[in-house]
């Protein structure tokens, strides 16, 4: 299953996507989905640089489903990330 590196900027609290260039994104569109195990490895090899150079925060990897080609969060919680709307 296809998944995407998330994390937070460290400086701001902004949800961030990880391209396969090492830079974040604000639009999950434009983030770089990795097709296997091996391209999500490489991502979070990326991911954990960043987070060692004080960039960001929180760093996971998460699934998601190629609509249209374009990523599309599997679970709740990262819809409503992608969203960029408060929950209250």
């Amino acid at each position: 299953m296809p998944s995407i590196v998330t994390a937070n900027i460290l400086r701001t609290g902004a949800v961030v996507y990880l391209k396969d260039d090492g830079t974040w994104v604000e639009k999950l569109a434009d983030a770089t989905a990795a097709p296997d195990a091996d391209a999500r490895a490489k991502l979070e090899k990326l991911a954990l640089a960043a987070v060692e150079r004080s960039e960001v925060t929180a760093v996971y990897a998460f699934d998601v489903a190629i609509v249209d080609g374009h990523p599309t969060p599997l679970s709740v919680r990262e819809k409503i990330r992608a969203a960029g709307a408060p929950t209250v």
